[in-house]
């Protein structure tokens, strides 16, 4: 900022439609706590263009960043990263699509759409921490992974004790915990071969 040198126009697009999902995260809820139902669901509307629109830009997002290392790197390096790109469409895709599926369940509703907010931390804590600590990427990444899993545990935690519907927050929190361990897994065969398979097939 203000010359952006690198930034590519996708990853602008990128930004602004991840910035306006967190907006609507911000207002949603306000909207239901002062009584604006009939206004939250108006608006709730644009999640069906706004959601699969931000599952595109991650997915080209994730295939922009692999070919810029290709170039840059290597083959392994790039598709030990691609962990963070292919988890991260693919998380969001299913938290947005069973988020949609139960908008009649206020409770399964909100609860899926709090994951998908929980899933803005990693990028965000985790580029700070590597400006402010010098944590490379690794620990990074590790740590904010570790911070969803705590968040959700909590959450979850806090559903059971209450007596509350749980199952979405049980779904969330194994969903961290797996995209956690292929993040730890990002070097082994499996992963190295499964990557180059995507790579191959999509990008």
């Amino acid at each position: 900022f203000p010359e952006f040198q690198g930034i590519t126009s996708l990853t602008h697009i990128h930004g602004m439609l991840m910035m306006t999902w967190l907006i609507l995260l911000i207002i949603q809820p306000f909207l239901i706590l002062t009584g604006r139902q009939k206004i939250h669901r108006m608006i709730g509307k644009s999640s069906y263009v706004i959601g699969p629109l931000i599952i595109i830009s991650l997915f080209l997002i994730g295939r922009q960043g692999y070919q810029g290392i290709m170039k840059d790197g290597t083959e392994q390096i790039a598709r030990a990263i691609s962990v963070l790109d292919i988890r991260g469409f693919l998380t969001f895709g299913l938290f947005w699509a069973l988020a949609m599926i139960n908008r009649k369940n206020s409770d399964a509703h909100m609860r899926y759409m709090i994951g998908t907010a929980i899933l803005a931390i990693g990028p965000g804590i985790g580029r700070g921490l590597m400006a402010a600590f010098n944590m490379d990427l690794v620990a990074s990444l590790t740590t904010t992974d570790c911070i969803d899993i705590a968040i959700v545990a909590v959450l979850l935690g806090f559903d059971i004790r209450q007596h509350k519907n749980y199952k979405p927050y049980l779904v969330i929190l194994l969903t961290f915990i797996v995209s956690a361990l292929l993040w730890q897994f990002r070097m082994s065969a499996p992963w190295q071969a499964f990557s180059g398979l995507w790579a191959a097939a999509f990008f």
